[in-house]
């Protein structure tokens, strides 16, 4: 009982968790509320400062982000239940399971600008940041549990003009300017309105007699920060409008890409399978005689079974290939054997090249390397002991980065949520793709919110890397982004269809694509370095 009443808020507590919370939850793509990102975390870091201030208990700000956890990403996120429970009837347990995890990382990070706060009264415009910015690396690189669905920076992928900082130090870059806007907002409310019978800790004790002299530095409080804010959003605007001036873009390739919107109700049937190659094969004909593409994408798990238990599949593949002079990037599922025992291999969700020939293994088939929790593969968790177990964590996972090469230039494939991993783009850039593709089935999602999520994540990849990238989506959004995260001709969600893109491609090898997170390194540094003072000075405090 004692730890559930320790997690029951105050009424302003509450007040504040909802309000952050609901501001969150509406500030991404496709809800038009991308100003909200700049206030939601305005209600927790105000609600954590106080607490720090006036000697409260760390628990106060440890509730603060469990409950905006509860109403920010509960919202967000409601999609995982209504997608999974395509696979498992325990979807609704891995919703359940998701936000409690997300609420153990929300308050462990609340709880450590709290820490900072009461250990070096610095300005939320420094803590803030610091603080959040490491729990975005944290889901980033957090083995079988990394998800890094909302990086503060996804909410302006859709306004390029606003965006084009990604390439500076990639989307926590971005994440650390709205953290840091955030947090200005918050120093100033604090200034306007401090906690009863406190005053500004920066103030000394003989101006505090003086009501003038309050008076002046609360003003000063409020409208410091405000003009920081401006300074900062014209920096980022006028940086993005130089970009978008003066980065020139280069013609690669024409690319193609089948949408045979195939529903997951029928790609689960294994009756169905069989059927798949005869929609794609047509689409990819009537593709190939409109518009001539020099390579063709069909999407993740287009073909998804074994091809050595389809030869039908591989005869059409090879004649499609042959007859159009055209290869074709698919999703299939491959396996490898590593060893004589009958339970010695592994098998991946993969895309495979067939080349302008015909022929079939001339390179080595990608394996995704970032695996969906639980329905890919089980945390922590040997796969082998869910080989038998449908949609239940058998996947192995791949390990390699490395581009097709094709007469026009290297391809580097991002399978489905691969797209939400900066680090996976960034390794390809550097191993000299000259474009990207993102071969995925967002089936599953449904009508929701998530297709549009999932989709704006790869405008981010697309300006971090300054390479342009093609999607072949089984059911959409397929589309082409280029180099400057504007997207064109994307074909609707859950409608047939073909298009081709004409690639281009730049020359710029960005900051982000050279020295990689270095924004993000910094707040971690920081937020680990305050932790480690404080965990210093609390030994010393308690010697005799």
């Amino acid at each position: 009982m004692g730890f559930w009443r320790s997690l029951r808020p105050s009424g302003r507590e509450a007040a504040g968790a909802v309000a952050g919370g609901l501001a969150f939850a509406t500030a991404f793509p496709p809800i038009p509320g991308v100003l909200l990102i700049f206030v939601c975390l305005v209600p927790i870091a105000v609600g954590v400062a106080r607490a720090a201030d006036s000697g409260a208990p760390a628990r106060v700000a440890a509730r603060l982000g469990v409950w905006f956890t509860v109403v920010g990403f509960g919202l967000a996120l409601y999609w995982i239940a209504v997608a999974l429970s395509l696979f498992t009837p325990l979807a609704f347990l891995a919703y359940i399971g998701t936000i409690i995890g997300m609420s153990a990382l929300v308050a462990l990070t609340t709880t450590s600008l709290f820490v900072a706060r009461r250990l070096t009264r610095w300005p939320l415009a420094i803590l803030l940041p610091a603080a959040w910015v490491s729990l975005e690396i944290l889901l980033a690189y957090f083995s079988d549990l990394a998800f890094p669905w909302f990086p503060l920076g996804l909410a302006v992928a859709r306004h390029p003009a606003w965006a084009q900082a990604a390439d500076l130090s990639g989307v926590h870059g971005l994440s650390v300017w709205i953290a840091a806007t955030n947090g200005l907002l918050a120093d100033a409310w604090l200034a306007a309105k401090p906690s009863p019978g406190t005053a500004p800790a920066a103030a000394p004790a003989a101006a505090l007699a003086a009501a003038g002299w309050r008076q002046a530095i609360r003003r000063r409080g409020v409208i410091v920060p405000l003009v920081v804010i401006v300074l900062l959003a014209a920096v980022v605007r006028g940086y993005g409008a130089w970009r978008l001036h003066t980065t020139v873009l280069e013609p690669l390739a024409r690319i193609g890409i089948v949408q045979p919107n195939i529903s997951e109700d029928e790609k689960m049937q294994r009756a169905m399978q069989g059927r798949f190659i005869v929609p794609l094969a047509a689409l990819t004909r009537q593709e190939e005689a409109r518009d001539h593409p020099v390579l063709m994408l069909w999407p993740e798990t287009a073909l998804p079974d074994f091809l050595t238990h389809r030869p039908d599949w591989t005869d059409s593949l090879r004649s499609l290939a042959r007859d159009a002079s055209t290869p074709i990037l698919f999703g299939m599922l491959d396996y490898t054997i590593f060893g004589p025992g009958p339970d010695d291999w592994d098998y991946f969700n993969a895309a495979a090249l067939v080349d302008s020939t015909g022929r079939l293994g001339t390179q080595p088939a990608y394996h995704k390397k970032y695996l969906v929790p639980i329905v890919e593969r089980v945390p922590f968790l040997n796969p082998r002991w869910f080989s038998g177990v449908q949609y239940f964590g058998g996947f192995g996972r791949g390990t390699s980065a490395r581009p097709f090469n094709l007469p026009f230039g290297k391809v580097g494939v991002l399978i489905c949520y691969e797209s939400i991993f900066p680090q996976q783009s960034r390794a390809y850039r550097r191993n000299g793709a000259d474009v990207i593709v993102n071969l995925t089935n967002d089936a599953w999602f449904g009508q929701g919110t998530a297709p549009y999520q999932h989709e704006s994540h790869l405008r981010l990849r697309a300006i971090e890397t300054r390479v342009g990238i093609v999607r072949a989506a089984n059911t959409g959004i397929s589309e082409y982004i280029d180099p400057l995260g504007r997207s064109f001709g994307a074909l609707p969600l859950f409608v047939a269809g073909t298009a081709a893109y004409m690639a281009q491609t730049t020359t710029l090898r960005s900051p982000y694509v050279v020295i990689g997170d270095w924004a993000a390194i910094a707040c971690v540094a920081t937020t680990l370095v305050l932790m480690g003072l404080a965990f210093v000075r609390r030994r010393a405090a308690a010697r005799p």
